[in-house]
This record gives C-alpha cells, structure tokens and sequence, in this order.
C-alpha cells in the first residue's frame, strides 16, 4: 500500500470510530429518536442521516474532492469513492439490541480497497487495506485457530425463501449453527475475528458489505462480493472451504 492509501486508511479507521461513537451516544438515548420506514420493514431514522452527514463532512475535511455514496444521502460514483452505511442493523439499533455496525469502505474501479467497520455497542473496531494486514481495537480480538460453530445467514426479502432454506438445509447437515445477526456488516466483522465460521447473503447491497469483504480477505477468510442484473449483491464469506461449495444458491 503506498503512502497516500496508507493516510487514507488512517483518516478512514478514525472517521468510522467518530460516526460509531455519536451513533453510540444516540443509542443510549433511543427513547428520543423518532422512527420512520422506507419500506416494508425497512427502517430508517435521524440517526442513520446524521450519522452518514458526519461521516461525509470528515471525510471531506481530509479529501474535498473525493466522491461520496452513502446510503442515506446517495452520490455519485467515481473511478475511486467513499461508500458509507451510516447504521447497518438500524432495526436492532432502533430495538435497543447492539448488533449493529458503521461500515465504510473506499473503492477504486469498481473494487473495495480499503474498509472499516465499527460495532460501537460491542466496543470493537476492525480496519484494513486489501494488503493487510487486518486491525483491530477493542472489545473483540480475533481467535484464530478455531472453527466457529455458528454460520451466519441474512434475511431480506429479495433472496428468495426456496433458495436461503436450501442453503440453510445443507449448512446444517455440515454441522453448523445457522444464525441471523440483523446486520451484513456486523456478520462479516464476526467472521473476520473469528467468530463466525462464515456469512452469506443474497440480494444486499454493495455499502453493507464492502468493508467487510475487506476485512475477511485480510483475515485470511474467502470472501466474494457478485452482482445480480438488478445491481444487488450477493456475498460469501466463509473461513473454511468446505462451506464456500454450499454458497452458491
């Protein structure tokens, strides 16, 4: 990595432990946030929108040129941008349950690059360049040399119910404990510290899980990103190669 990713990668590790840290303090006041949906089950509030605000404005303090894509505020995309999920899991934020996570990633020709991803309720960071090596502070170091007994799965309602249950059906047969965190990014942090043996999900988009692609290749992990013709994406990641053959419904 040269020297200017190496600022980059510093900027980006402090700008997501500030956005974690106000989203933190907002969390422990929930009764205050005003819920909306964005859809069915899609949920959505100031917090999210101020938070991902935050973000934007530091980043743009360092780099005032750079492009931004963002969840909650949009964007345009460039050769190289920001992307930001400001609160990914905002249903477990909103429910007061801390399965929640700041991802933010920067990616350059279509490929994250480099990726940071608060859990600021479990009190972790994780950040790294797609060199590695992987970062971490806090709460939740990485265990290496074990496999995890819980897989993570997510749930949404694009990836069709057949084809998740199949996946489900043959993870189990493996042995393994199938779970749902609420968050694509969380998930991904998990199985970068290993604690989950890996994560798959159909139908997400790239700001919920660019980062984390980052931080499980630098963990030594298998891990893809693919997009569907509608733009969604689909990701595995997986510590061990014998659960990336069952990622392919």
């Amino acid at each position: 990595m040269t020297g200017a990713f190496d600022a980059r990668l510093e900027m980006l590790r402090c700008v997501t432990a500030e956005v974690g840290a106000f989203a933190l303090g907002r969390f422990h006041r929930l009764a205050q946030v005003a819920v909306e949906t964005k859809g069915i089950a899609d949920y959505v509030s100031a917090v999210d929108r101020d938070a991902e605000t935050l973000g934007r404005r530091l980043i743009r303090l360092a780099y005032p040129d750079d492009a931004i894509v963002g969840e909650e505020h949009a964007g345009e995309a460039a050769a190289e941008y920001w992307l930001i999920d400001p609160i990914d899991g905002t249903a477990n934020f909103l429910s007061g349950i801390p399965f929640w996570a700041v991802s933010i990633a920067y990616v350059r020709d279509g490929e994250p690059v480099l990726g940071a991803i608060a859990l600021p309720a479990l009190d972790a960071l994780f950040w790294s360049a797609l060199d590695g090596p992987l970062h971490g502070s806090g709460a939740l170091p990485q265990l290496p040399g074990r496999m995890p007994m819980a897989f993570g799965i997510g749930r949404n309602r694009v990836w069709k119910l057949e084809h998740r249950l199949e996946l489900e059906a043959r993870l189990e047969a493996q042995g393994f404990h199938i779970t749902n965190l609420g968050s694509c990014a969380a998930s991904l942090a998990m199985v970068a510290a290993g604690r989950l043996a890996g994560y798959v999900e159909h139908g997400t988009n790239l700001w919920d899980c660019a980062a984390g692609h980052i931080l499980c290749k630098t963990a030594g992990r298998s891990s893809t990103i693919t997009f569907d013709e509608m733009g969604l994406v689909a990701v595995h990641a997986t510590m061990a190669p014998l659960a990336q053959s069952t990622a392919t419904t």
